[in-house]
């Protein structure tokens, strides 16, 4: 008997059941964050992506804005490291991921270094065991410590330099490396500065996923914030398991088999996508979504810049690293998304000294026609954003100041 034809699924579907699982379908500030909210938001997403750069807010923050407006962040804080609902590792990249999400993180502490070692750096970056031996000792001795703690010996030589990157001291490499190996924890973060300690003294005891499991949440997970979705819009959407095209698909095929996820034909999408199949109840019934927001570059909405070009129709690379004279839109570049279209995109600059957010550039994308309702939203989101940072000025550019007034 032959199989049945995939059902088919029209591509604004799969973008309101993307904005949804994205938690961006409603207007900003619809459900204030609580704990529960943020559990809920993690349990959908996957992860929250950390990220160093401050020119607006440390990106976890401004994430959260986008969805949940102005709240308090020294509450979330609280929640994340200790609150028994997340816990710091790696998931895109540096993350907090959802305290249910532990098992999978062992199996890949199990396993690491894993393919790191295939790498040309992995040689230049690697540690002796007496220099994670030192570490650990510190650590079990003196209790959470920042990774400053852990300065360069007088007998450490010179930095290594290895393709253009210099490399930190030994024993704050062994650090992250015991961090990535589940020796050590993020027990809490001090001015964005990660405090460690000893892992069996912040992560609660628990079991470890099997590796079928943790090669299995690179298609559940990523299928759990996407909703429908192919290959490549999964490929590095987490970035743990990273699984060669061979084994992706190896993990399609089985849970195929298993029917916890069904095969869509979406129009206008090329080769198969994938669904968790409670995602395809009700889908011609979700909304149209609503709302006007700030999508940060590291938010999980932009895990896969691809899947944003081919649904939303615009196409965004993170310019922090290019030369400023090279640059087309700006250093930290916030999309603009209305009523479900990202429709253009700004970059802002907080000057912390003098309270002002300042606007240094704002470009709506060709073909959108500017309405009042559209400008009035605009500069309701942007004095939302300034209230968020602490910022008393508002600075547009030219041209901007009487549209938005």
């Amino acid at each position: 008997m032959p199989r049945p034809a995939p059902p088919r699924v029209d591509r604004d579907s799969v973008r309101r059941l993307w904005l949804a699982r994205q938690g961006l379908a409603a207007p900003r500030g619809s459900e204030p964050l609580s704990a529960p909210a943020l559990a809920d938001h993690l349990a959908r997403t996957g992860a929250l992506q950390l990220d160093p750069i401050n020119a607006v807010d440390r990106a976890h923050y401004l994430t959260l804005w986008s969805r949940y407006g102005a709240y308090d962040r020294d509450a979330l804080d609280g929640w994340i490291w200790g609150g028994g609902i997340a816990y710091e590792y790696w998931g895109h990249e540096a993350s907090i991921l959802p305290l249910a999400h532990l098992p999978l993180s062992r199996r890949r502490m199990r396993r690491f270094p894993g393919r790191w070692v295939e790498k040309s750096w992995w040689p230049h970056y690697a540690t002796s065991v007496a220099s994670q031996r030192r570490v650990l000792r510190r650590l079990r001795a003196e209790g959470p410590l920042e990774s400053a703690a852990f300065e360069r010996r007088p007998a450490e030589g010179p930095a290594t330099v290895a393709a253009g990157y210099t490399m930190p001291k030994e024993d704050k490499r062994s650090l992250k490396l015991l961090w990535h190996a589940g020796r050590v924890a993020v027990a809490t973060r001090r001015h964005f500065r990660c405090v460690y300690d000893l892992a069996e003294r912040v992560y609660p005891a628990g079991e470890t996923a099997s590796v079928r499991q943790l090669e299995d949440s690179w298609l559940l997970v990523g299928l759990a914030g996407n909703g429908i979705a192919g290959e490549r819009h999964l490929t590095n959407y987490l970035t743990t398991p990273a699984l060669t095209a061979a084994e992706r698909r190896r993990v399609i095929a089985r849970n195929l088999k298993q029917k916890r996820v069904v095969e869509v034909r979406v129009a206008g999408l090329p080769g198969p996508c994938y669904a968790l199949p409670e995602h395809l109840e009700g889908l011609d019934d979700l909304p149209e979504p609503q709302g006007t927001t700030l999508i940060c570059p590291f938010d999980s909405l932009l895990f896969q810049r691809q899947r944003a070009e081919d649904l939303l129709d615009f196409s965004y690379r993170i310019e922090i690293y290019v030369p400023p004279a090279r640059r087309t839109f700006g250093y930290y570049v916030l999309p603009i998304l209305h009523d479900g279209r990202l429709v253009g995109r700004l970059d802002p600059k907080l000057h912390r000294d003098r309270a002002r957010l300042e606007i240094k550039s704002l470009h709506l994308e060709p073909g959108f026609e500017s309405t009042r309702e559209f400008e009035t939203a605009l500069r309701d989101t942007l004095a939302d954003l300034a209230e968020f940072l602490g910022a008393k000025d508002l600075e547009l550019p030219r041209g901007w100041g009487a549209r938005l007034s």
